[in-house]
Formats: C-alpha cells, sequence, structure tokens
C-alpha cells in the first residue's frame, strides 16, 4: 500500500471498543503466567508466554497483557473492552442441549508462575471433577481451548480497569455439535405448545442466585447446586456472581443472538397477543419470559453486592444482545408454511427496568456490490435521493451521490447505514450458494447468491412497516410498535393492535458486536464468518476467491474496505451529527458500549503465525481480527506527486545470526543486426544487486533480531517501501544503496509466514 495515498489509522478515532477474543484458553486472559501438563504428558509447558517467547524476552509477561499494550498503543482512543468468556452448547436441540464449561486438560494439572499448583477453576469445577464434558478433537488438536479459568477472568477484569477501561462481561456460547453451528440455531421441534414451554424452562435450568458463593482467596465462585447442572441460568447467574466478586462491571450481557430459542412460542400465544394491565400487547415468547427473570436476578445479584445501577457513570448496566436479523422482531409461518407476520417479541424484554441498554449486533449491509461493474448502485449513484419513506419504486435505488462510483467510497457506505438494503429495499432470498463461478463466464469464483439477490431484483417496503427494515433504528427508537401480519382474508401485511410496552426514546440503543470480515466485498454481508471447520462458513455475497497453494482456494483479502466501513460507521452515527438525544438527555445510540468484533489476547504476529498452536490461526486472514491489520487505510482520492527521501536504514543487526549473499543483475539492452551480429549495452552504469539474509533459527538471542525484522517489514508497508542498506566496500557500490523488500507485495502474514518457515528474506536495489 502506498502511503502517500493513505490515511494513518493510528490516531484516528474509529475504534472506541473491542471484544477480545479467543473466548477460550484456561489462562488465556491471565495477568499471570502459568503452565500446564495433561494427563498423557510428562512435562509442563507454559500456556501464555508465547509472545514473550518470540521475543526472547524472557520476562514473564503474559501474552493479555501484551495484547492489551498493543490494543493501547494503536487505539489510545479506545474505552471499552469486552471480555468473552466461552460455554459450550453440545446441541441444537433445545430440549437436550447442555450448556457447560470444559477444559482441556481433564485430569491434567496446572501450575502457576511460581511452581505452585493451581487448578482450572469454573463454577465449583476443576480440571479433576467427576462429570466433565470432554471437549472434541479434529486429528490429535481439540476444536477449542478450555474455557477460561475463574481466578484469571477476575484479574483480567481488574487489569482492564486498572489501565483506565470499561469493562463489559460478555458470556458466549460455543456449540460442539456435528459441524460447529451457531448458538442462534439452538431451537425446539415443538412450538406453540406446553411442550414446547416445558423444554425451554429445561434448557434455563434453576439455578438461583443464592447457589453462588464467592471465594476471594481462591478468586472464582463455587456452586452448591449439581456439579452437573449444565444448565444456561448456571452459567449467566456464575458470571454475574464473578464479576461482583471482581469488584463490578460496566456492561453485562445475559446472553447474545439465541434466536432460536427466542422465537419459541407458549401455549397462549396468538397473533394478536394478550394486554397487561396497562394496555400493552404482550405475546407468550416463553425464552423471553426467561430473559427477563434472569435479568432481574441478576440485578438483584448486584444490588445484594453493594454495586448498584449507575446510569450515569455507566456502571452495573445489564443488556441482552439480539441479532441484527430479529432485533425489531420474528416472522411466523401459518398452516401452509407462508410467513404471515412479524412480532416484536424482544420489546418486552427491551422495556423491562432490568435491562438498560437496547442492544443488538449490528451486522447490517453497507454495500450491494456485485462482480464485474458492481451492478445496480453504479447506475443510480448520482440519482437524486428521495427523503421520504417508502421512497417511490423509481426513487428506491437513488443514492444521490457525486464523484466516480466506487465500492471504496465513504460516501457510498454511509449511504447504506441508513439507506439501500433493509431500510429503502430487501431481497426474498438470503442464501449464499458458497463458491462457484461468476454467471457471466469470466472464471471467477465468488460466493454467489441466488434467486432475487442474485437478478438484484429488489423488493420495497410499504408505508407502515418500518418494523421489517431492520435499518430503521431512529424510526424504532422514536415510536411506539405494533406487530404487523396478514389477518384471515386479510393478506396485506399491516400493523394490527395494541401497542407494545417499549416506551419511545426510553433507553438507548449500542452495537454490541459490528464489524466486517477483511475479505473482498465484506460490506456486502458482514454477518458471515469464514471458518472451514464449521457448517456456518463463508464469505460475504459476490466476494471473490484465488486459487492458493495446495490447489485449494483461499478468499481475497481487503483490510482497506474494512477499514474504511468502519470508519464510516463511527463518523456517521459519532461525528456527522445523524445521533439524536431525548430531552431527559438518552443518546439514540451510546458509543460508550458499541464494540468491533475483534481485537485478540494472543498478541500480533505470534497469533497467527503460531498455527501449530492455535486451530483458528488460518481464519485470520480473512476474518474480523483488527490487530495486524493497518493502520493504513487508502481514501479513494488520487495519487499525489512522489516525494522522495529521507529513507530509513534497515535495522542493524549483530551480524551473528545472518548470513548475507550478493547477487549482480545486470539489465542490458539487445540489438540484433542485418548480418545476424547482436550487441548489447547496459542500460544502468551500475548493477543492481539482490541480497539474501538467512536467518540462523538454531541460535539462542536470534528471536529478538526476528522481532526486529518483522517490525521493519510491517513498517515499510505503509511507506514507500524503500530504504537503506550497507554495502561492502569490495563491491563498489558505494557505501549504502537504496533497497527495497523483494517480496514487498506480499500481506504481513504471508512475509512472516515465509520468514518463519524458510528463514531467509531478499531484498533488491531500487531506484526513487
Amino acid at each position: 500500500m502506498d502511503a502517500k495515498l493513505g490515511r494513518s489509522m493510528a490516531g484516528a478515532n474509529f475504534v472506541n471498543g473491542v471484544h477480545l477474543l479467543p473466548a477460550t484458553g484456561e489462562f488465556a486472559y491471565d495477568t499471570i503466567s502459568y503452565s500446564g501438563c495433561r494427563n498423557d504428558e510428562t512435562q509442563f509447558a507454559p500456556l501464555n508466554l508465547f509472545h514473550d517467547q518470540f521475543l526472547g524476552a524472557n520476562s514473564g509477561k503474559t501474552d493479555f497483557s501484551y495484547a492489551i499494550d498493543q490494543l493501547q498503543a494503536a487505539y489510545p482512543q479506545c474505552t471499552s473492552v469486552s471480555l468473552i468468556a466461552a460455554w459450550f452448547g453440545d446441541s441444537v436441540d433445545g430440549s437436550t442441549c447442555r450448556i457447560y464449561p470444559s477444559t482441556t486438560y481433564i485430569g491434567g494439572a496446572f501450575q502457576d508462575k511460581s511452581g505452585q499448583a493451581d487448578p482450572w477453576r469454573c463454577s465449583g469445577l476443576t480440571q479433576l471433577s467427576d462429570g466433565l464434558i470432554p471437549l472434541p478433537r479434529s486429528g490429535q488438536s481439540y476444536v477449542y481451548g478450555g474455557t477460561p479459568s475463574d481466578q484469571s477472568l477476575v484479574r483480567a477484569i481488574r487489569a482492564l480497569k486498572a489501565r483506565g477501561l470499561r469493562v463489559v462481561f460478555y458470556p458466549f456460547l460455543l456449540m460442539t455439535s456435528s459441524g460447529a453451528p451457531w448458538r442462534g440455531r439452538i431451537s425446539l421441534a415443538s412450538d406453540q405448545s406446553e411442550a414446547a414451554q416445558t423444554a425451554v424452562t429445561a434448557f434455563l435450568g434453576a439455578a438461583s442466585a443464592d447457589q453462588f458463593t464467592p471465594d476471594a482467596d481462591s478468586l472464582t465462585v463455587v456452586y452448591s447446586g449439581a456439579p452437573t447442572d449444565y444448565t444456561f441460568r448456571r452459567m449467566i447467574l456464575h458470571y454475574a456472581s464473578l464479576c461482583a466478586l471482581a469488584g463490578g462491571i460496566d456492561l453485562f450481557l445475559i446472553g447474545s443472538e439465541l434466536r432460536g430459542l427466542e422465537q419459541i412460542r407458549g401455549p397462549n400465544w396468538t397473533p394478536a397477543g394478550t394486554l397487561d394491565t396497562d394496555g400493552h400487547a404482550v405475546w407468550d415468547y416463553p425464552f423471553v419470559d426467561g430473559l427477563i427473570t434472569l435479568a432481574r436476578d441478576v440485578r438483584a445479584l448486584f444490588d445484594k453486592a453493594g454495586l448498584p445501577r449507575d446510569g450515569a457513570g455507566k456502571h452495573n448496566l445489564i443488556g441482552y444482545s439480539a441479532d441484527w436479523s430479529v432485533w425489531m422482531g420474528v416472522q411466523h409461518q401459518d398452516a401452509s408454511g407462508n410467513n404471515f407476520g412479524q412480532w416484536p417479541h424482544l420489546d418486552r424484554l427491551y422495556a423491562d427496568d432490568s435491562i438498560d441498554v437496547v442492544s443488538f449486533d449490528n451486522y447490517l449491509p453497507l454495500s450491494d456490490w456485485t462482480s464485474g461493474d458492481g451492478g445496480l448502485d453504479p447506475l443510480f449513484w448520482s440519482d437524486p435521493r428521495e427523503e421520504t419513506w417508502p421512497p417511490s419504486s423509481d426513487g428506491m435505488n437513488a443514492l444521490g451521490l457525486t464523484g466516480t462510483p466506487m465500492l471504496k467510497s465513504l460516501d457510498y457506505l454511509k449511504a447504506n447505514i441508513e439507506g439501500g438494503e433493509k431500510y429503502y429495499w430487501y431481497y426474498n432470498d438470503g442464501v449464499n450458494l458458497g463458491r462457484g463461478f461468476v454467471p457471466k463466464g469470466s472464471g471467477l469464483q465468488v460466493s454467489l447468491p441466488e434467486g432475487d439477490r442474485l437478478a438484484q431484483q429488489r423488493k420495497p417496503y410499504y408505508a407502515g412497516q418500518q418494523l421489517l427494515a431492520n435499518k430503521q433504528l431512529r424510526w424504532w427508537w422514536n415510536n411506539t410498535h405494533q406487530a404487523i401480519y396478514a389477518d384471515g382474508a386479510d393478506t396485506s401485511w399491516i400493523a394490527r393492535g395494541a401497542m407494545t410496552q417499549w416506551v419511545p426514546r426510553s433507553k438507548p440503543i449500542i452495537f454490541t458486536e459490528y464489524g466486517f470480515p477483511t475479505c473482498d466485498r465484506g460490506t456486502n454481508q458482514p454477518n458471515v464468518f469464514y471458518d472451514p471447520k464449521s457448517v456456518e462458513s463463508f464469505t460475504p455475497y459476490w466476494s471473490s476467491w484465488e486459487p492458493a497453494e495446495g490447489g485449494v482456494y483461499r478468499p481475497v483479502r481487503d483490510d482497506e474496505l474494512t477499514l474504511l466501513a468502519l470508519r464510516a460507521l463511527h463518523e456517521y452515527w459519532f461525528e456527522d451529527g445523524k445521533n439524536e438525544t431525548s430531552d431527559a438527555g438518552v443518546p439514540m445510540i451510546d458509543q460508550t458500549f458499541c464494540l468491533i468484533w475483534s481485537w485478540d489476547a494472543r498478541p500480533f504476529p505470534t497469533f497467527p503465525n503460531r498455527s501449530d498452536i492455535w486451530g483458528d490461526a488460518t481464519n485470520w486472514r480473512a476474518g474480523n481480527w483488527l490487530g495486524g491489520k493497518g493502520p493504513f487505510l487508502t481514501p479513494p482520492i488520487a495519487d499525489e506527486p512522489p516525494v522522495f527521501g529521507p529513507y530509513p536504514a534497515f535495522p542493524s543487526l549483530s551480524g551473528q545470526g545472518w548470513s548475507v549473499h550478493y547477487q549482480p543483475t545486470f539489465d542490458t539492452l539487445a540489438a540484433l543486426h542485418v548480418d545476424g551480429r547482436e550487441t548489447r549495452a547496459t542500460r544502468r552504469a551500475k548493477a543492481h544487486y539482490t541480497m539474501t539474509l538467512t536467518f540462523d533459527v538454531l541460535r539462542g538471542d536470534a528471536s529478538a533480531e526476528f522481532a526486529a525484522m518483522a517490525g521493519f517489514f510491517l513498517r515499510m508497508q505503509g511507506t514507500d517501501g524503500l530504504f537503506t542498506f550497507p554495502m561492502p566496500e569490495e563491491l563498489g557500490a558505494g557505501a549504502t544503496m537504496l533497497c527495497r523488500f523483494a517480496d514487498d507485495i506480499q500481506d504481513f502474514e504471508e512475509f512472516m509466514t515465509l520468514l518463519w518457515s524458510v528463514q531467509s528474506v531478499k531484498l533488491q536495489t531500487a531506484m526513487p
């Protein structure tokens, strides 16, 4: 990337908060170093010092501490960090699904940095407890790391707060059932029945707050219920108790994206619902009722611990984060299998006094850019945009933009925040077919849509249907809501019945998660993630694939679009005057808890280069990770005139671990005469050189030089790529020559992989 085109993002303010992965790893979040020994091993091995080893520092500083250093250095304006702790679900059948913590060290042992035995702890369990459910393996490796140990989470919360950061605590579900599905797939075969009610109750479980006892010495919480009570309420109440033990947090989530369970109807559900004592419509959704009860229990637990709600200071708040697709409501089918309406099923939860924020994971699309010429949006780029909603059928595609149509346009992305798909229009078909050939026969392979999305046959919304348009945040926040459905012979989807319990402008909306994959056309479908081990693995509609080693294909990478989209969302809501505030001082969108997915507690570049340790390392390249991507961003502007020099010097290395081979190359012009003779003339007065630097990987102190080389390459990615390199006197080329990395078109991951595996670097002399 040419930095003369770029805007440095190191000082940019578009990262207000992040989610901290990996969600697993027994001591991945700890500030104290630990080692572990599995029951089939004979030696203890460090668990959270991989970056320290990479640097050759031997400082004892943990990966978590390095990672937060990197975050605050890259994005000093970041104020909030979400700490994610995973339990596991073993079935998408909610009637049998167990929600459980586990470790990859069942029967093993752990030691802290002093060599003192200190077990993995979670909700009264240790790695030696009976009844633990083993995590699945893929070959010899575990599919996931273990649930973070309680004491590591307490120390992490306290460490983040000591750095001046707000803490969001995020209990998370990872699925261990076949194909590693999304947690939103957990559902029930029964619906609108007593059986459904019973199954939801069993999934939630009967754990109560008084069954959890904090242990301040061991930094854990003991559960007095059955050790194998693997239920949802146990998970949430355990972590609420742990957060209280840690001294409180700023926002606690009681779950997220459990879409399949939310929409299960109880036996008393009807389209019109029933009326509460104030005449508001409510519907029989057992899991939503369970969430309300759970939120109230967490509120009571915090209050008892001396951690009352602080709305002004934004401490000890509670929320549940819905999936972007259903945050406004769920649709149900009639007897014929056709959807016949949408019901605002979560309004009762949002309105409850125990809930402080309306939170959803905002993976709404910011583009509909096809392969080739981009499709419809370039055609309607400059058409005047209508200010009314719904727009006319002729006006729903209008963007009202100037300049050359391009996907990487900040204005284009902003125009689709309150515009475009799911605001003015929609597609019926949301199927992503995965990799396939582009229909027009170019040979390009892309992630193909189907149906009306493939043909770009857009459907308009009609008057009164704002509840169906998931981007209608402004309307939703400012208004009361009704269900929208067809009623018998009247097949029109129109608002009917009483208003819900939602009070307009009463609570802020937050984007609990938002982000974009770093692959081609990532803004077309931000809600998909690339993870080949999962049945949920996709890249966005129309995104390109490229051949890779081994005869396979991989997603085409694009960091710039991701960073541009993050900037667009941040500027639109928090800098461009688009946000609102109620008369009571409640913001429509509260920036405090809008959190980007994701940062990682495994520091860059150790992660993703150590794919021998972490199974998800190969997902980094096209995934949503921020670390190692940036900090430069190319805006859509023309080239500026080049500026030459001064140039940085190649890092000084001790020389003990490097050998340098100098290979001259001569560029000549050949001329063939009519008599058959060939004459040659040099194009340049001096030879060009290729320098191969070979790294002695076995040398004990080589890691510092290795890290210096990695850092210098990363630095050169944000410049014109030229630097000076010392030349031997006997070559007669002068004391130094201007050089570049021979493979400077590589991205950083590819460079690091090559450096790691081949232990060599090639440089080439260059002209300014």
